[in-house]
């Protein structure tokens, strides 16, 4: 058993571990979880001080029960994330209540590594690494001092050795994860309840899109081989919407899939994305994506990149897109009837307007030119704090009562205008733009780079895109959001990018956070492959992974064996210490061996007795051993007499 003194010491190692642990998750759990986890462990430091024994086991039982029940009731269920992780505190608050042996606490330390671990399901971002650095030290610290058998080591050697023991498993650790057989995305990538936050949607109305540009997160980023292309041309497609039903655009119910072949003519854009978690399979591509990396991923029929499974994490790929190419050369007649419907009784001023402007202008081009113009020459207002469009026809109070809004009213209703005037046409959303940052050459696409624009069908033309936004606000297609904005409008981030020491430390900032993403989350079977292939490999596989990830364990380990041997090598005799040892081998050829207590004068006397012939010999040689060994002023005379005497000692 603990003695009282030593258990407190250990309980407060404990309790300390585990609040840094659970930290963390007590936010994002039910104010009962946190209430019960403080009151578990300031009873339990308590009961340690008091000498209290521990709750009956029945009452011990029955709050476990509760525990359980309460998750259940919570939750709906004991799987998933968040639920899990309640769970796991819960238990571990009753395990705090019966600990008192060696096993009680390896197993709270158990539990407080899972919880470490369970942080990088919900955020597995820049900022988990120090707390995941400062919690396992903590834990395992705690671990070396509950589970010995003697007293607790003091605390800063403690603390010592655990680093050193962290440090010493950083190579082992660099090569398990740059070697180790990947499967496709993260381990920790599971999504919890609600999934990921994605700024698009299958559906637009009018105020969809500029809600989303007042979050500054960021969707994606990219690098590009080469020069990255001018603002005017960064169109990253998203859902492109066909469905009109007077108010709101959304996706047909049944997206034909076959395999779109873009001609691959005119210049590339060659460039890696790296996309955060969304819930949704889209990709998002530059205009138009001819080739990409991502295994499962395809072309739908309107040109939009997708996966085949929602992207639940952290996703990178690389694309070819040609943006000259020529898109829907041709136009089937589902499709064009599909892009031309507009809902009956709806939006009558509109659906005049294009009347009387198609009829005064016939060619389709002409008719698109006068739309636009009609954009910019009218008191069109472009803002983040549009009216409200009520009624009915909510494209008819925007062209002719309101006359402000964001680039999803523009969109929709020139599309509506282009339907009415025969041309098919539909709106694509997605985002326009992005910043490049300097320091390491990658843009980034935030949720307020959010854009809506159109698509025409023209005869030998294809589709071609139409930003009627450009027409009102040429700032936000040129420039960025904030240029096109008034000063009222609120825009994020538009204050920090106002003072130049805030930029550059935004864009350091966001340079270690792209590298944390696309070296560490972002690390899936794509790159590692790529990694071997820059070792020599020609064609990877996974036996070509197993075998140089053996290899390279095996030279670890070997290369620590052979460190360690060095580093605790016994120390090396000096010459006196040799011819000592010499002569020792000598006497046991005799029989006369020494035993680990005696000293050199005790084994003279014995060996005199042994080998009397040789009593003068032993005499003089352990003298000047003695001599040299133990007289601080011995001298090298008194060596080279000891190396005289031993050449001549042959009993």
């Amino acid at each position: 058993m603990i003695n009282p003194g030593e258990h407190l010491r250990r309980l407060g190692w404990t309790a300390a571990a585990l609040s840094v642990s659970v930290a963390p998750h007590l936010p994002r759990m039910p104010a009962w979880v946190s209430l019960l986890t403080l009151a578990c462990i300031g009873w339990r430091m308590l009961a340690a001080v008091r000498g209290w024994k521990a709750p009956w086991q029945l009452l011990r039982l029955l709050m476990a029960i509760a525990g359980f029940i309460a998750v259940v009731g919570t939750y709906g269920t004991v799987n998933g994330i968040e639920a899990g992780s309640a769970l796991l505190v819960v238990m571990m608050d009753m395990k705090l209540l019966e600990t008192w042996r060696r096993r009680d606490y390896q197993v709270l330390m158990f539990i407080s590594y899972f919880l470490i671990m369970a942080q990088l399901l919900y955020e597995p971002s820049m900022w988990t690494l120090p707390f995941m650095i400062v919690a396992v030290w903590l834990s395992t610290t705690t671990l070396m001092q509950t589970v010995r058998q003697g007293p607790s080591i003091p605390a800063p050697r403690a603390a010592r050795m655990v680093a050193s023991m962290l440090l010493l498993s950083l190579p082992l650790m660099l090569i398990l994860f740059l070697l180790f057989p990947r499967v496709p995305g993260p381990f920790w990538a599971m999504p919890t309840r609600g999934g990921g936050i994605s700024g698009l949607d299958d559906v637009m109305t009018p105020g969809s899109v500029n809600a989303l540009s007042l979050s500054d997160a960021v969707a994606f980023r990219a690098s590009f081989d080469g020069p990255a292309p001018p603002a005017i041309e960064r169109y990253w497609r998203g859902p492109v919407l066909h469905v009109f039903d007077g108010a709101s655009w959304r996706e047909p119910g049944s997206r034909p899939w076959r395999p779109l072949e873009v001609p691959r003519s005119g210049p590339q854009l060659r460039y890696q994305v790296t996309l955060e978690p969304s819930s949704r399979p889209w990709l998002l591509a530059l205009d138009y994506p001819g080739e990409w990396s991502l295994s499962g991923a395809y072309l739908s029929s309107d040109y939009q990149l997708l996966a085949r499974r929602p992207i639940e994490q952290l996703t990178g790929y690389s694309v070819v897109s040609y943006p000259d190419a020529l898109a829907g050369a041709a136009i089937s007649e589902r499709e064009r009837a599909m892009n031309l419907s507009l809902p009956a009784e709806r939006n009558p001023r509109a659906l005049a307007l294009a009347a009387t402007l198609r009829g005064q202008h016939s060619g389709d081009g002409d008719y698109v030119q006068a739309v636009l113009d009609r954009f910019t020459l009218e008191p069109y207002v472009y803002t983040l704090r549009p009216p409200a469009l009520r009624g009915s026809d909510p494209v008819d109070a925007f062209l002719f009562d309101t006359r402000r809004g964001f680039c999803e009213h523009f969109a929709s209703a020139f599309a509506v205008l282009m339907r009415a005037g025969g041309i098919p046409a539909r709106v694509v959303t997605g985002y326009q733009g992005g910043e490049l940052n300097p320091l390491n050459n990658r843009m980034t696409v935030r949720q307020s780079d959010a854009h809506a624009w159109t698509e025409v069908w023209l005869p030998r033309a294809g589709w071609v895109r139409v930003d009627p936004t450009a027409a009102v606000a040429p700032y936000r297609i040129e420039r960025s959001l904030a240029d096109a904005l008034p000063d009222s409008d609120l825009v994020p981030g538009r204050f920090m990018r106002s003072l130049p020491l805030l930029v550059m430390l935004q864009q350091r900032w966001d340079a270690l956070d792209s590298a944390w993403n696309e070296w560490v989350l972002a690390y899936g079977p794509d790159r590692q492959i790529a990694l071997l292939r820059s070792l020599g490999f020609g064609n990877p596989d996974w036996r070509s992974l197993t075998a140089v990830l053996g290899v390279s364990v095996i030279v670890l380990l070997a290369g620590v064996a052979a460190w360690t041997a060095w580093r605790y090598r016994p120390p090396a005799r000096d010459q006196v210490q040799r011819l000592y040892r010499r002569y020792l081998e000598r006497l046991a050829r005799r029989g006369v061996q020494r035993a680990p207590w005696e000293g050199p004068l005790v084994l003279a006397d014995r060996a005199e007795r042994a080998l009397p012939a040789y009593a003068g010999a032993i005499r003089s040689i352990t003298r000047s051993y003695v001599r040299l060994r133990y007289e601080p002023d011995a001298s090298e005379t008194e060596l080279l007499k000891m190396q005289r005497l031993l050449r001549g000692f042959r009993p």
